[in-house]
């Protein structure tokens, strides 16, 4: 059944075995025989075309509606024979489906796909012709319970069209969600099928019916079985490095990688079977010949050298092996070959394998730069795992001027032993680590990666960015469904789905990652913007709009009290604007009033605009005093340029997130409430 398609009369039989309401139906192979299908059915009808060769219909234009009489059905027969004979030649026609025409309503797509990475999926949008159009759609991975189909059901556009709009009718959306959950039941249940279309289900005010689906069959996805190692914490923390590589000559890597050392508090070792010392410090000629235990070797040497190193750090009961060497599986075959060989050196001997190809590890509180970056990061809680080196060079130096800290920064390279997802279970057991920060191009273990991350997103944030918005050079899909839920799409559809806030950038993974590092999770969507600008209190009602914050009405108690410290012309309402001349004192006295009303809000957001009388310095002082004496989120935007740099060192170092962008403020709450759902 590989590459061949169910759809027509034996796809409904598949959906009515399930409980997936079908029109009533018949296939016709002459005139006589539509003639009375019909007849039984009763007028109207819709005539298709069946063929298994034929995916799409409206390829061959083979869907006649509005049949009302037994003539129509007749000439609706020979006119749909004869336009696929002639369109597609060498499709096998096997008759035309004579079924009931179903009333019009709202048409809806469910649909099935099978990811690579996550293995079987469902979408849910719009349907109809326009729904690659729209791509008004909601993504899920399998298997889902009923309060996920209803949220996915709430989360798409269209929502608005179930629910009521305007003169149209509600929906039933409890009959949407039991379809969706039936469909879901039916792919689950048949590991044959890759992907799967119903286009459209048409939902009523009362019920919904199916009128056009198929399944199509491809092979089976296949988790590989993965042998999980649990990685020692220690990896983080050794107390003696080696270097193999390390080298005087400031145009080689492995002078870098040592000079990065040098302020590394424990034993430190150079290899060079050339020099005897390196950097003022005695050189080795081999791993083997470095007196007492040793806990982590550096390799940059070439790829060939590697796996007698190996060898020598398997003697020497290394723990872990940095390997900083590129040409191995990512160079071809006979890479992939030197890599297997080390990997199986290094099991026989327990050693742990970071790489190769990887840029190597910052632990930034032990100071430990095994890499060739020209900086070092900072101290912080931003655990950066990355499945690029190069990008790890750029962020690094661009954290150093926003002030970004990190608990470790690792490079992941090829990962040959230790998994990407190992690296987040060792983050997730690191006290220093607050959040963790996950650039990605490609997950090898999906259902392990889900299950991980669920696990650990329950107790410590991660943020992740996907590389890649779109499948460059992906084929036609088979279905409206494959060509809808493409990598993107789906990768952030999971990380959702598992607790993990998707990011569309590095600036805004890092934006996010400091509000949850600082500040948590907001305890639900009711914000309070306070503001010396009214400009930014009107875009503010925009942002939060869009980015589903409620800005809640001020209780009578409130507002009186606000009437009673700020000026006639205030703004009277939330957005709080509190007029022009507004000094950090004024600021201050409306922080103690919503210290003392608690209850009605879940975070406050506050806007400065720079001005000659509202020092920067004094106020982030008032906004840190405010947040030390609140448990609800409170974080600053202080738009401008120069005159307002003062006070962002002053926020972060009270752990209040401080953006220079407003927007950018707004679009990461809203991020993190769309993945915890809150309020």
């Amino acid at each position: 059944m590989t590459g061949r398609h169910t759809s027509g009369r034996d796809a409904y039989t598949l959906l009515s075995a399930y409980g997936v309401p079908v029109p009533q139906d018949g296939i016709a192979t002459n005139q006589d025989e539509a003639v009375e299908i019909a007849r039984r059915i009763g007028f109207p009808v819709v005539l298709k075309i069946e063929s298994p060769d034929i995916l799409h219909k409206s390829d061959v234009a083979g869907v006649l509606p509005g049949i009302s009489d037994e003539e129509g059905a007749r000439r609706g027969y020979a006119e749909l024979t004869y336009r696929a004979g002639t369109l597609r030649p060498d499709a096998e026609i096997t008759g035309v489906r004579i079924e009931e025409q179903a009333a019009p309503g709202l048409e809806i797509l469910i649909g099935g796909a099978t990811d690579p990475a996550f293995g079987k999926t469902i979408t849910v949008g719009l349907g109809g012709k326009l729904v690659e159009l729209l791509g008004d759609t909601s993504i899920r991975i399998l298997p889902i319970d009923r309060e996920e189909i209803r949220s996915m059901i709430r989360e798409i556009r269209g929502y608005h069209l179930i629910k009521g709009f305007r003169d149209e009718p509600p929906r039933d959306e409890e009959a949407l969600l039991s379809a969706i959950e039936r469909a879901a039941a039916l792919f689950l249940d048949h590991p044959e099928f890759t992907e799967f279309d119903i286009n459209p289900l048409i939902l009523y005010d009362d019920g919904c019916i199916a009128v056009d689906a198929r399944f199509i069959a491809g092979e089976a996805h296949e988790e590989e079985g993965i042998s999980v190692r649990p990685l020692d914490p220690a990896i983080l923390k050794p107390r003696s490095i080696a270097v193999v590589g390390a080298s005087p000559d400031q145009g080689k890597i492995g002078y870098t990688i040592t000079r990065n050392l040098l302020s590394f508090p424990g034993s430190l070792y150079p290899v060079n079977p050339k020099h005897e010392q390196i950097l003022g410090r005695k050189a080795y000629p081999r791993v083997t010949d470095i007196p007492g235990s040793l806990d982590m070797v550096v390799i940059a040497v070439p790829a060939a050298v590697v796996p007698s190193i190996i060898a020598d750090c398997a003697k020497k009961n290394v723990k872990t092996a940095v390997i900083i060497s590129f040409g191995f599986r990512e160079s071809g075959e006979e890479g992939r070959r030197l890599e297997e060989e080390i990997v199986s050196i290094a099991r026989t001997g327990g050693l742990r394998i970071v790489g190769p190809n990887s840029l190597g590890i910052m632990v930034p509180p032990e100071q430990i730069n095994t890499t060739f970056s020209n900086n070092s990061a900072s101290p912080g809680p931003c655990g950066f795992i990355s499945q690029s080196g190069a990008l790890i060079t750029t962020i690094v130096d661009w954290s150093v001027t926003e002030d970004i800290g990190f608990s470790a920064v690792i490079s992941a390279g090829n990962q040959s032993d230790i998994s990407f997802v190992d690296y987040i279970d060792l983050l997730a057991r690191d006290e220093k680590t607050r959040v963790i920060l996950l650039y990605i191009e490609e997950i090898r273990e999906g259902k392990r990666f889900l299950e991980t991350v669920a696990r650990v997103s329950a107790e410590k944030p991660i943020v992740a960015i996907k590389a890649g918005s779109s499948r460059i050079g992906r084929a036609a899909a088979a279905s409206h469904t494959g060509s809808l839920s493409g990598d993107y799409q789906t990768y952030r559809a999971a990380f959702r789905q598992a607790g993990v806030v998707p990011a569309d950038s590095i600036r805004s993974a890092f934006q996010i990652g400091g509000i949850l590092a600082g500040q948590g999770v907001p305890g639900g969507r009711r914000a309070v913007v306070v503001t010396s600008a009214g400009g930014f209190a009107v875009l503010s009602s925009d942002y939060a709009e869009r980015n589903g914050i409620d800005l809640v009405p001020l209780p009578e108690k409130v507002h009186a009290e606000m009437d009673a410290i700020l000026p006639p012309g205030w703004s009277g309402r939330n957005p709080i604007d509190m007029i022009g001349d507004s000094t950090a004192g004024r600021f201050a006295r409306v922080f103690d009033i919503l210290l003392e009303n608690q209850e009605f809000w879940d975070s406050v957001i506050i806007i400065s605009a720079p001005t000659a009388i509202a020092d920067p310095k004094q106020l982030a002082l008032e906004i840190v005093r405010f947040s030390e004496h609140t448990k609800n989120m409170v974080l600053a935007a202080l738009p401008g340029g120069d005159s307002v740099k003062p006070g962002f060192p002053v926020l972060r170092r009270g752990g209040v997130p401080a953006f220079s962008e407003v927007e950018d403020l707004f679009r990461s709450v809203g991020e993190i409430l769309l993945t915890t759902r809150r309020g």
